[in-house]
């Protein structure tokens, strides 16, 4: 990094030198923000699953539903073609909702996201996500089909962040509910776009004594098909990256560039991989992401 260059100024000249659209919305405890297309409204990919957790969390402390309710998974009966995640692989299962949760979210399982949303309900997720002030999310397919639907959900890069945000603050439900939405985030396997470029060992540590972090919670998503016009090439990432000195909030929504394949080297998880690293930089070195 150039030390002469400050925080903005240099996501501003990455942003210059990438072909595509750039969203994100980057706030800390001190009231900081960097924002960039905040409030336009972007594809979710796997993002919007976070909403459909928090519905998951909402109908249990509601008494609607339990942690233990078992969820059966057929493939005759349940099985989607291109599906993330592990569950398109396996034979039957009855799955406690925690457990079948725990998958939607940690490995983006894209049959465990559809028993949830029909176990939820589809509408219920839509009034909620209203309930809670989004105005601009919506989870868009009843079933991740991607011969059915082309397109998952949307939302805006701030609205991603302000889920977050709630969750941090202990604003939905009741603290004990968010630390274990937090917990579950934390968990998260699928999250190389905020953490590639971040120290090994302060990622490898994390949550260990004299770590410097404390936790990552974020879900990722993104999409991607050569041989579908109408399907938006996107990477998205976003949580809550809490240190020893505070949390910050980062919310990066990457989109209509040109390479759809999902590899680790793709531009756009290389650019929102640098972005991260920049935040993270400055945070660890002021206590602030300004």
């Amino acid at each position: 990094r150039l030390i002469y260059m400050n925080i903005e100024e240099e996501i501003k000249q990455l942003i210059n030198d990438f072909n595509g659209k750039v969203h994100f919305y980057i706030s800390d405890e001190k009231g900081n923000i960097i924002k960039h297309n905040e409030n336009e409204i972007v594809e979710t990919a796997s993002c919007i699953k976070l909403f459909i957790l928090i519905e998951y969390f909402n109908q249990v402390f509601q008494n609607k539903k339990t942690r233990g309710d078992m969820i059966s998974y057929s493939p005759e009966r349940d099985y989607v073609e291109r599906g993330s995640g592990i569950i398109q692989y396996l034979e039957d299962l009855n799955l406690s909702s925690k457990n079948m949760a725990t998958l939607m979210m940690i490995m983006s399982d894209n049959i465990a996201t559809n028993k949830m949303i029909e176990y939820l309900g589809f509408n219920n997720i839509n009034n909620t996500i209203k309930e809670l002030g989004f105005k601009n999310t919506e989870l868009i397919a009843e079933k991740l089909d991607f011969d059915i639907y082309n397109s998952v959900g949307k939302t805006t890069s701030y609205e991603y962040a302000r889920a977050y945000e709630m969750i941090l603050k202990k604003e939905i439900f009741t603290p004990e509910v968010c630390d274990e939405i937090i917990e579950l985030l934390s968990k998260q396997i699928n999250n190389i776009m905020l953490t590639r470029f971040l120290p090994p060992d302060d990622v490898a540590l994390k949550g260990t004594d004299g770590a410097y972090i404390n936790y990552i919670a974020t879900k990722s998503g993104g999409l991607g098909d050569s041989e579908r016009d109408d399907i938006v090439n996107c990477r998205n990432d976003g949580g809550i990256i809490s240190t020893k000195v505070g949390n910050y909030i980062i919310s990066i929504f990457i989109s209509d560039f040109e390479d759809y394949c999902f590899y680790d080297d793709n531009p756009a998880t290389i650019l929102g991989g640098k972005i991260s690293k920049a935040i993270y930089e400055n945070f660890k070195n002021s206590g602030s992401i300004k």
